[in-house]
């Protein structure tokens, strides 16, 4: 990496995949503590775990997300990451989130953990040919078609299975006013197991799989009780001329709200849905 690098030269793919990315950034942490002796002096410092390293981006969605991004799903594979013409061959996905405001384009914000050696020094800008040759996106998120169904939020219907006699499900469909913006996220742990000797993990599991639903309203019903409420809804994001791109559905617990208001504004309501995402386990 001889000169400085211009933005619009670098590639950046992921499984393959070109994401048309508006931010990306590259780090890594090493884990390192001091040896102290019984004297109190200083023998050296000494690794305590492996060189984890961190991925983070921010891109537009240019169709159906990629499986390999569903945080909340059973795959834990390693996905092969391409930037500035180096290879991050075990990055695994941790989290993806993004928020949708009146007319904006939509922008997904990743985040992957690392391990191994990636080559800083080899960084360089993809060929001007193959700049040109990138294929154009026919599609972009945008907030103008995208929506979150309100309807069925209190509704009986998806209530996991109850009866809605707790929390102040099953209000009325009328409980939720307006939708003014909306956001959704979803993350897990990724820890990770090594065997003796080496620095890269043969897994790195996925655990406390979460996602997680925050929307603005001038109407949220009655205020949360003890149990919170239960409450379901879907996030559908499309582009500008009302092509379906993706889905994401979380049906939880709306365990909080909040009013807020300040000179020249509404009064807004503000919530967020969580849910926990589980698996069941077959005993043999």
């Amino acid at each position: 990496m001889a000169k400085f690098i211009n933005y619009r030269n670098i590639d950046f793919k992921i499984n393959s995949q070109n994401f048309y990315a508006s931010q990306v950034g590259l780090s890594a942490s090493a884990s390192v503590d001091a040896v102290v002796l019984s004297d109190g002096s200083l023998l050296n410092y000494a690794p305590s775990s492996a060189v984890v390293g961190s991925l983070d981006c921010e891109f537009y969605l240019t169709g159906s997300l990629p499986s390999f991004l569903n945080i909340t799903g059973t795959d834990e594979a390693a996905v092969n990451v391409r930037f500035a013409n180096v290879n991050i061959t075990g990055a695994y996905p941790k989290s993806i989130s993004f928020s949708v405001e009146p007319f904006q384009p939509i922008l997904i914000s990743a985040s992957f953990d690392w391990y191994g050696n990636v080559k800083v020094e080899d960084f360089s800008e993809q060929p001007v040919i193959s700049r040109l040759r990138k294929e154009v996106p026919q599609y972009i998120a945008n907030a103008y078609k995208s929506y979150l169904d309100k309807e069925s939020i209190f509704g009986t219907s998806g209530n996991n299975g109850s009866s809605g006699s707790s929390g102040g499900a099953g209000q009325g469909l009328d409980a939720v006013g307006d939708v003014v913006s909306f956001s959704y996220s979803s993350s897990c742990d990724r820890p990770s197991f090594f065997n003796v000797e080496e620095i890269v993990p043969f897994r790195v599991a996925k655990l406390n799989k979460q996602c997680e639903i925050n929307l603005s309203s001038n109407n949220l019903g009655k205020l949360v009780s003890i149990n919170g409420k239960n409450a379901t809804s879907t996030i559908y994001l499309k582009d500008f001329y009302g092509t379906s791109l993706n889905s994401f559905q979380v049906s939880g617990v709306l365990s909080n709200q909040s009013y807020n208001v300040s000179n020249g504004q509404y009064l807004l309501a503000e919530a967020s849905i969580q849910q926990t995402v589980t698996e069941r386990k077959t005993l043999v």
